[in-house]
């Protein structure tokens, strides 16, 4: 029985197959790690987490060190005598370990995190792929005696190198939009958002005044090319009940003199029509965390509207660049069209992330607190950023919303009563500060704020108790199973609330009076 197990312990199979799987479990919990909070410690790695990654990775280098041995057949006595045997047996069971405890995390991650998860390590494969080619040279290359076969793994491996090397040049993709443009009323004029499948330039090309413009995404005169979202701005009065077009080229890389180009791709026309008219109907949607098929199945039963209002929380965070087109700008432009006016609102979600900073730049906002004139009716957005205190341990030390949440309340305190007002918040709370909230809330009823909309807890639901003299309309978003879409109906006569599921099921029909008339 002793010889059968020992025998088993030094298979070559089982210490090549461990090896593997070694090499590659530390990237797994690296990368949960970085999109799960498994430990509760402000910064990557710190205390339990950081001995369970760096055993993971001593792990790897040991299990291919025996690896090595046993190929080799150095310093591994015949009789393999019981040190090496609990040696080898060690570094199996910490394997399985890992691999249970990376199964189990993986299949308990969120359907926001598990997309998250594989993205990072795919990020981080080509190092552990190099580290698995280098070690595969030095211990199973020498084992293959067929000298065809030999030839063909050398011949496969220089095959790949050429081909990444091209393909590091000349992306191996067919440049293309991935997707339809959203137009953002920021307050001062419109910003088309849209989205490549590789870094490129972007503009937007329509004819005004008997003038055709191609007017490029670009920064004090010089075109932005290493992106593959693209902001254009463009004056309400050339857009409004106009066509354009979108394009873009696609750009392998800029140097200092000159660039190196390839693909222009130009869009179908756009006919985009505004919210001027006196009876407007603006969607209502909120946290719909990467569920966006979910989300247009709601909005399905909503009919036709006039405008998108996005209420924040696009996903889990936005990490990166692919977060931002996926979650955020392709969905904005499928529920929009390219053909009607999208508000956006910042959901506390939309804070974190290492793209996150750069959003609003890629959104073509100044700020994330601004007004929109919508013909006759007002709408005030307000940005309540995170929904706890800065130092909470979910941010790592990265957070200083508090002044930024003061430097807005102060803003809202200088907006003066100019007709019928709507304001957007993320949170039905506004601030996490409770003086900075109640100050905002006293400041949008002070100008006669008739409907506050917001989301951020997930449910459905109309209150007039929490403000005095100022409804709150909660949006709903994603459950379990399930999303709620809202939608408004503005005219002289009031508000028209009401919210269905992505079954078509009305939860809520509502009506508000205008405070200014």
């Amino acid at each position: 029985m002793k010889e059968k197990y020992q025998k088993a312990v030094f298979s070559k199979i089982t210490v090549t197959v461990c090896a593997v799987l070694a090499a590659i479990i530390p990237l797994f919990f690296f990368s949960h790690r970085n999109n799960q909070h498994i430990f509760l410690e402000k910064d990557v790695f710190i205390g339990f987490s950081q001995v369970m990654f760096w055993l993971m990775m001593a792990n790897a280098l040991v299990s291919m060190i025996w690896a090595a041995l046993v190929f080799k057949k150095r310093d591994v006595p015949e009789a393999h005598p019981l040190p090496f045997t609990i040696a080898f047996t060690v570094t199996y069971v910490l394997t399985i370990a890992a691999l249970i405890f990376e199964i189990v995390q993986i299949s308990l991650a969120s359907i926001e995190t598990r997309p998250a998860i594989f993205t990072s390590v795919a990020k981080l494969l080509p190092f552990a792929l190099l580290y698995l080619a280098v070690a595969f040279f030095i211990i199973w290359f020498p084992e293959i005696k067929n000298k065809a076969a030999r030839i063909t793994v050398v011949s496969v491996v220089i095959f790949g190198m050429l081909l990444g090397t091209v393909f590091a040049i000349y992306s191996p993709v067919v440049y293309d939009f991935s997707t339809t443009p959203m137009v953002i009323d920021t307050g001062e004029d419109y910003s088309v958002v849209f989205a490549t499948n590789d870094d490129g330039t972007g503009f937007v090309e329509y004819e005004y005044g008997g003038e055709v413009y191609r007017v490029y995404d670009q920064k004090q005169g010089k075109i932005e090319s290493d992106s593959r979202i693209h902001t254009i701005s463009v004056p309400y009065e050339h857009l409004d009940n106009n066509s354009y077009s979108v394009g873009s080229e696609q750009i392998y890389e800029p140097y200092a003199y000159g660039s190196r180009s390839g693909k222009t791709i130009i869009s179908q026309e756009y006919t985009f029509t505004p919210c001027r008219k006196d009876t407007q109907k603006w969607l209502c949607i909120s946290d719909w965390h990467t569920r966006n098929e979910l989300a247009v199945n709601a909005v399905a039963h909503m009919g036709e509207y006039d405008g998108v209002i996005l209420l924040g929380d696009a996903a889990a965070d936005l990490r990166d660049e692919d977060a931002a087109v996926k979650y955020l700008i392709d969905f904005g432009g499928e529920l929009s069209g390219g053909t009607k006016p999208v508000i956006y609102v910042r959901g506390n979600h939309d804070t974190r992330g290492a793209f996150a900073p750069y959003l609003a730049d890629a959104l073509g906002l100044d700020e994330f607190y601004y007004t929109v004139q919508s013909g006759d009716y007002r709408f005030v957005v307000l940005d309540c950023a995170e929904d706890k205190e800065d130092s909470h341990i979910e941010y790592g030390g990265l957070a200083d919303f508090e002044s930024y949440r003061a430097r807005q309340t102060e803003w809202a305190e200088t907006l003066t009563e100019e007709g019928k007002t709507i304001a957007l918040c993320h949170s039905p709370t506004l601030f996490f500060e409770e003086d900075l909230s109640d100050r905002a809330a006293a400041s949008l009823m002070s100008i006669k704020t008739s409907l506050l909309i917001s989301g951020h807890w997930h449910y459905c639901d109309f209150d007039t108790e929490r403000y005095e003299n100022m409804p709150l309309f909660i949006d709903g978003g994603h459950g379990d199973t399930t999303f709620t879409a809202g939608c408004i109906v503005i005219s002289p006569n009031g508000i028209e609330i009401s919210a269905c599921n992505d079954d078509g099921e009305t939860l809520l029909s509502e009506r508000v009076d205008w405070l200014n008339r």
